[in-house]
């Protein structure tokens, strides 16, 4: 009888023992498949990312930080309902979480159109960590969509650093009808980012009230100019959705960010011409004056390298190709391309200032205000 308990119970010892792996080796899994889930992230594999979050939660539904993350890749898709539950799950699991409580309220304000259900979040947001700047100027944004005035108020001043946070200050104040106040925010608004409409707009309004006529009329015309700027820019988006292989649209749209000085996106859309045209010249001689605008003079240097050798009777290329060796500090280089520029085009001016600054760089007197007389001559 004794034998047999003693052989039971080593029975019993050795299957909890062979259990043991298995119940342990899941949250390992999770583990593992979360840390996959942060390297394609890293990697900007979103998808992949995606799935390797689900399956870390199918293996540990309790894994917080793997719902927190699938709720933001939900958000970045525009999935708002399902961002809000996963991030919600999220703060269940681990209800001090600031960022996901940061995050919850943002799906619902921005996603959802919900202040009333973005406030609790966003308040338990900034509960546990007060200096959480975006829980606040969000907060300040839930307040304002629920007419709660001085509340938004309260926060929005603690943010200005924010130019969007001033702008919603502004805003709070104009709803108030406190136009003298609303002022000196948007104006700050617009001197960090002279683009901003919303804020033309509102500006506007507040000189009219307070009668300023002029600077109201001047503020609203700049307002309708920026808001046309922003139908063309959707319009011509349509047109390069609809046929990605025209150019034409392509370097409108550039030239508009050009126009805007967003440089990024030029140099996107102008790459974007290359790649389905890449001798295309209009889009090359876009690229090279992004170049260097941006002090990018390495692939500037490349671009009208390229021009200069396909076109050679270009004194436009010439001269642009001479300025990016003069901010490389190679005046010889750029002689030789001002020199040629001005055999080929004798009458502009600035062909021949350029030159003169070249020789000037090398010490070249006599010939520098040789150059700088025709300069001269020529600008009379």
């Amino acid at each position: 009888m004794k034998m047999n308990f003693l052989y039971l119970l080593l029975l019993l010892l050795l299957s909890m023992a062979c259990l043991a792996p298995a119940e342990q080796g899941k949250p390992d899994e999770a583990t593992r498949a979360y840390e996959a889930g942060l390297q394609a992230l890293t990697q900007g594999k979103n998808r992949d990312a995606f799935a390797a979050f689900q399956r870390a939660i199918k293996l540990d539904p309790t894994h917080t930080e793997a719902h927190y993350q699938l709720g933001v890749l939900y958000g970045k898709q525009s999935q708002w309902k399902p961002a809000v539950d996963t991030l919600q799950t999220a703060v269940s699991l681990t209800p001090d979480f600031a960022d996901a409580h940061l995050r919850l309220g943002e799906a619902h304000l921005i996603g959802m159109a919900s202040a009333k259900d973005a406030i609790e979040p966003l308040e338990r947001a900034l509960q546990l960590q007060p200096n959480l700047l975006r829980a606040r100027r969000l907060l300040g944004d839930a307040y304002l969509r629920q007419n709660r005035i001085d509340d938004a108020i309260h926060h929005l001043k603690q943010v200005v650093k924010d130019s969007e946070a001033r702008y919603l200050l502004g805003l709070a104040h104009f709803q108030k009808e406190d136009f003298a106040q609303a002022i000196p925010h948007f104006e700050a608004v617009i001197k960090r980012e002279s683009r901003h409409a919303k804020a033309y707009f509102n500006l506007g309004n507040c000189y009219l009230r307070t009668g300023k006529v002029a600077e109201g009329r001047a503020a609203l015309r700049t307002f309708e100019k920026l808001t046309r700027e922003e139908e063309q820019l959707a319009s011509l988006r349509r047109l390069i959705r609809n046929d990605p292989q025209r150019l034409q649209p392509r370097y409108e749209l550039a030239e508009l960010h050009i126009k805007r000085t967003r440089w990024e996106l030029a140099t996107a859309e102008l790459k974007a011409s290359l790649a389905i045209a890449p001798h295309d010249e209009k889009a090359s001689e876009l690229l090279g004056y992004v170049y260097l605008q941006i002090e990018a003079y390495p692939e500037a240097l490349e671009v009208y390298g390229g021009l200069v050798e396909a076109h050679p009777e270009s004194a436009i290329y010439r001269n642009s190709l001479g300025i990016v060796y003069m901010m490389q500090k190679r005046p010889r280089q750029a002689i030789a391309q001002f020199e040629t520029a001005t055999r080929l085009d004798t009458t502009n001016p600035q062909l021949y200032r350029n030159l003169a600054n070249a020789y000037q760089q090398i010490g070249e007197r006599v010939k520098a205000e040789q150059a700088y007389r025709r300069y001269r001559f020529l600008n009379d």
